[in-house]
């Protein structure tokens, strides 16, 4: 109790601080129920930037991945941003952060992650599609992403934001009914109390890099960074990377276009025509009725 009590006496001193750090030692209150401590760290440590160090390392990652023939891309957040919500710390909520500079990044592996999910449900062919139950995927599938055993055909690069561009933003989380959702036996009633979470979201430019895998050989590897390119445009329009994306987070503007927009692939990459009629009907409807188009198409 003691250390917590010296809390009082600190400032957030700006400039330099690891925000990372900020955030995982300086609650100034260890009482769970206590929210508006919760609040004031989050309002602490939003709003602030990077620290000086961050320009030097970000222009020496940028040399390093084109030192190994990554192709590089940026793209811009439509909205929100939050990766690693459900991750480990002093908040119910959390956010990914760097380890050494304390800005937002999107690890490689939640952008192959999407990738191969979006390519899984929308793309056309069997050569797409992935048996997670039986540990089996098409051919494409395979080529691309790797499996267990064997790599895939192209690298997924942690993405960094630019710098100066990006800025992390107090958000929130308003649960209602909460006792119903817990399993209880009262119904769910309008006088029931919401909780607000507190938690901190970003947005900003982040540096995208893709690279054929360690012994590929770049020509083989064309058809396939280019794919993956054209799947990542996708995902990251449609889909959105990190939690919450069912409200509209993580959606981004992937810039730049793949030299051949993936037509050479194998497996014929091209968004499936459901598809285009399903986005192009959501976005005619209104929200009074788009519960009652999901149960109609069996989507929820």
């Amino acid at each position: 109790m003691g250390r917590r009590l010296a809390l009082d006496r600190v400032r957030f001193p700006g400039g330099n601080t690891h925000l990372g750090l900020w955030l995982d030692k300086f609650l100034k209150s260890s009482d769970k129920d206590d929210t508006e401590s919760k609040r004031a760290l989050i309002r602490e440590v939003a709003g602030k930037r990077e620290p000086e160090e961050y320009k030097a390392f970000f222009q020496r990652y940028r040399e390093a991945l084109e030192a190994v023939g990554a192709e590089l891309r940026t793209a811009h957040t439509l909205g929100r941003l939050v990766v690693g919500l459900g991750g480990e710390g002093v908040l119910e909520t959390s956010i990914t952060l760097h380890r050494t500079y304390g800005v937002p990044y999107i690890p490689g592996s939640a952008l192959k992650g999407l990738a191969s999910r979006f390519a899984h449900l929308y793309l056309e062919g069997e050569a797409w599609r992935r048996n997670l139950r039986e540990f089996k995927r098409g051919n494409a599938q395979e080529a691309l992403f790797g499996t267990t055993e064997e790599q895939g055909m192209v690298v997924f690069f942690d993405a960094l934001p630019e710098p100066g561009t990006w800025e992390l933003r107090p958000d929130i989380l308003n649960p209602h009914h909460q006792a119903y959702n817990a399993g209880g036996q009262a119904p769910p009633a309008d006088w029931d109390s919401p909780i607000p979470v507190p938690f901190l979201s970003a947005t900003g430019t982040f540096l995208l890099a893709l690279a054929p895998a360690p012994g590929v050989d770049p020509g083989a590897a064309r058809p396939w960074l280019d794919a993956a390119w054209q799947i990542l445009s996708w995902a990251l329009k449609e889909e959105g990377v990190g939690a919450k994306t069912s409200s509209g987070y993580g959606r981004m503007n992937l810039v730049g276009s793949s030299s051949k927009e993936g037509k050479n692939a194998p497996g014929a990459v091209a968004m499936s025509a459901e598809l285009n009629n399903l986005l192009t009907e959501v976005r005619s409807l209104s929200y009074r009725v788009f519960t009652d188009f999901l149960r109609k198409r069996a989507l929820v």
